[in-house]
């Protein structure tokens, strides 16, 4: 089983550095504060964990889960035209992905990760043009390839106008992309990780598919800046978890999962 990017430990660090909430001095009134210290060397006590998650404004059942080892995201069938790509970024994996159409031979990708050569690959076995290259935001690790690609294949690269980088054009409010006759991209804006943060939709398949960068993860979130936090988590709630529950979410690092599992696992979300 592939493990999640978060473990318990990292979890309730990033919601600590949201709400700004210094946990270790609650502790000293409402907990047992040697268990309470321990917490944040990696030692769980899961009495604690489960008060300090309320405290955090976590899901405690969800987060004893995780600390227990008892989430793993299970998927149905993924669409044969759909392709993860795990590479190594300075000892961290990272998410890449490649969609195509059988109609027309056309590809799109979504982030390049830290090696292009297994993508590369695969356009050519299948004999596919990649004709835009979409980026959920210009951290390094997922744009860190964008030139090789583009020198490589020729597409137009796609992002925020928060985070422009070279050779990447400003993705408009709404932006939508027509693959083939049945399947549309819609760009949605979900800043919080980053400025420009932007999740891509795939329309016109089933399931449908949710390419979410760093916004979500399997059992967590990514990184927010104590300023962007609330908003970030209803931007994630509003635009992200509101799809059928049987929405594929294909985040920037980890497993991919579901939008059903996450409404029930993630400890972020309390429903």
């Amino acid at each position: 089983m592939e493990p999640l990017e978060d473990n318990w430990h990292d979890i309730i660090s990033k919601a600590t550095r949201g709400l700004q909430i210094d946990v270790k001095a609650l502790a000293k009134n409402h907990w047992n504060e040697k268990n309470a210290k321990e917490l944040f060397e990696e030692i769980c006590h899961p009495a604690t964990l489960a008060a300090v998650a309320s405290a955090l404004h976590l899901n405690a059942n969800a987060l004893l889960a995780i600390a227990a080892d008892h989430y793993h995201p299970t998927l149905s069938a993924i669409p044969k035209n759909f392709q993860r790509f795990t590479t190594s970024y300075h000892g961290m994996g990272v998410n890449s992905y490649l969609l195509w159409s059988n109609e027309t031979k056309k590809a799109v990708a979504f982030d390049t990760g830290a090696d292009i050569a297994p993508l590369l690959e695969v356009l050519k076995q299948l004999q596919l043009q990649l004709d835009a290259i979409f980026l959920t935001h210009g951290h390094g690790d997922h744009v860190g390839q964008l030139q090789k690609l583009i020198t490589h294949t020729g597409a137009s690269a796609w992002i925020d106008e928060h985070e422009l980088i070279p050779d990447t054009r400003p993705l408009t409010p709404h932006h939508r992309y027509q693959l083939d006759s049945s399947i549309i991209i819609e760009a949605r804006s979900t800043p919080g990780h980053s400025p420009g943060g932007t999740t891509y939709i795939i329309h016109g398949m089933p399931p449908m598919i949710a390419i979410v960068g760093d916004a979500l993860f399997a059992g967590s979130v990514g990184g927010i800046l104590p300023s962007n936090y609330q908003a970030a988590l209803q931007a994630i709630e509003e635009k992200i978890l509101s799809l059928p529950d049987e929405t594929i979410i294909a985040p920037g690092h980890g497993p991919l999962t579901t939008v059903e599992n996450e409404k029930r696992n993630n400890p972020f979300f309390k429903k």
